[in-house]
């Protein structure tokens, strides 16, 4: 039997959370080309009668996402919800996205997300223009979504071809809203009187909508605490973003941490308010909403943001979702950004897809984690990396060999394995992610409260021979997902730089 040079222990009574709910969400944005060209495309040789591409549908579909959310991101901010609304023919043309310069089709409108919500079993997040738009508009898109009365947007539904109520449930009040980035910056305080106002009114239309403000969830935590403490009992959770990533591979598997620490202070941001607000016991939730790998591409007008992502980059994927998985007794929605082209899981030309190596690294976890979350614990070797707080643009070679720069988190012991587990009825599914580059780790598997017995279900990321292989359209199967089964043993041998899904019978 080989020595083991790890322990992994699995305690089958310590639940972490439950995992349900809009967990494993997917983004789709009129923004680049993620929806105009990328799922939507009329014109295209691989459209469907509705515009929709076929191709991109069934790869959507594959990763069975829990929710999809639209319009945006910072494209939300740029239109009226009445612009996306009724006959095609009498929207606008296109809306002008200025940001990049680029022009999108209104085609794809609040009634196609619906559509196709419904045909891959996902829920519809709808962000709200809360930039430019009124909280009464807020509650007209409300009653003219869900409004069973003879009233003037319930009517205006019908009149567009739908008499039932869409019941859409899930929606988010603006983005990024602080960020001069976007049109209708507002202070914190501004938003949360505009949200407070917004939310009221959409509620007497509709009470059981769910509704998720803007977080900010970095460094220096004024504005949280105060959307938190002026929302709190009227918005039901706060959304964070962030991106990461870095042209070295140690500082890459340390994005989970920062990713930890980050969801760690919004935490303590939303504990602090209410230990100051005993009469409020409803804990508002947190939405980590916008999350990827993106340091190397910026905004253009032609390839908004088309990064073509490497293994590494599927190992910092399941990092971070490993991140969501752990922490779901407070993060309660949770979706990669974007689905396609930009920062795109998939990527596409006119008549080809790609499904890109952070496809199968989600598909992966999201095919194998159900039921709840368990906790683990870990004793092997460790590693050193860095990483930025937050977001920091693009990071060069060069750049990223500075290890004095201020913006850095530095991480002298992280664990070299990461490790998530859960249990659904009889199953028990064990991911590990082994973040040494050079060493595979043989760990000693310990289950606490619970006898796995049988075979050994194993799926495992390929292509990890060269860390920097991507899926290119004209290489589209470098990276996958292979499976096998094994007998049950006491110790695994993990592949450097690896990840591994195991499946046990229990």
């Amino acid at each position: 039997m080989t020595t083991p040079n790890a322990d992994i222990f699995v305690f089958a009574d310590q639940t972490l959370g439950p995992i349900e709910g809009p967990l494993f969400g997917q983004f789709i944005e009129l923004t680049g080309r993620c929806i105009n060209g990328g799922l939507y495309d009329p014109a295209g040789p691989r459209a469907r009668e509705d515009g929709l591409r076929e191709d991109t549908v069934q790869a959507l579909q594959e990763l069975r996402p829990t929710h999809i959310r639209y319009p945006g991101g910072c494209a939300a901010a740029y239109f009226d919800w009445q612009e996306l609304v009724g006959p095609k023919e009498s929207r606008p043309s296109a809306k002008l996205f200025r940001t990049t310069q680029q022009v999108q089709s209104t085609g794809f409108g609040i009634s196609e997300a619906i559509a196709l919500c419904e045909e891959v079993g996902a829920e519809l997040f709808l962000t709200v223009n809360a930039h430019t738009q009124t909280p009464e508009d807020a509650a007209n898109l409300v009653e003219y979504l869900n409004g069973a009365w003879p009233t003037k947007w319930a009517n205006l539904r019908r009149e567009h071809g739908r008499e039932e109520p869409y019941g859409v449930k899930l929606f988010g009040l603006g983005n990024e809203i602080y960020g001069d980035w976007q049109p209708g910056q507002k202070t914190a305080e501004e938003y949360t009187r505009w949200c407070r106002e917004a939310i009221i009114q959409m509620k007497a239309v509709d009470p059981d909508i769910t509704v998720v403000a803007c977080g900010l969830g970095r460094p220096g935590p004024a504005w949280d605490r105060t959307v938190i403490n002026g929302l709190l009992g009227y918005a039901d959770m706060i959304s964070v973003h962030n991106y990461f990533g870095r042209p070295i591979f140690r500082d890459n598997m340390t994005a989970g941490h920062i990713a930890e620490q980050m969801l760690n202070q919004i935490n303590v941001n939303i504990d602090e308010v209410l230990d100051a607000r005993l009469e409020h016991k409803d804990r508002p939730g947190i939405a980590f909403d916008e999350w990827n790998v993106w340091y190397r591409t910026t905004h253009s007008t032609d390839h908004d943001l088309e990064e073509i992502y490497t293994y590494t980059d599927a190992l910092t994927v399941a990092s971070l979702l490993h991140v969501v998985l752990r922490n779901t007794a407070t993060v309660k929605l949770a979706n990669i950004s974007l689905l396609c082209n930009s920062l795109g899981l998939l990527f596409t030309d006119r008549e080809r897809l790609a499904r890109q190596t952070i496809f199968h690294a989600h598909k992966l976890l999201r095919d194998g984690h159900s039921g709840r979350a368990v906790q683990t614990a870990v004793d092997g070797p460790t590693f050193a990396g860095k990483h930025e707080r937050f977001f920091c643009g693009i990071v060069d070679v060069e750049r990223a060999q500075d290890e004095t720069k201020p913006s850095l988190v530095h991480f002298d012991r992280a664990p070299a394995l990461d490790v998530v587990a859960s249990i659904d009825g009889n199953r028990l599914t064990l991911s590990v992610i082994n973040k040494l580059e050079d060493l595979p780790i043989t760990a000693r598997l310990s289950f606490r409260g619970v006898e796995p017995h049988g075979s050994v279900t194993v799926r495992r990321l390929t292509g990890g021979e060269d860390l920097n292989v991507t899926n290119t359209l004209d290489h589209p199967d470098r990276v996958g997902i292979a499976e096998e089964t094994v007998k049950l043993g006491e110790t695994f041998t993990f592949p450097a730089a690896s990840l591994t899904v195991l499946e046990f019978e229990i």
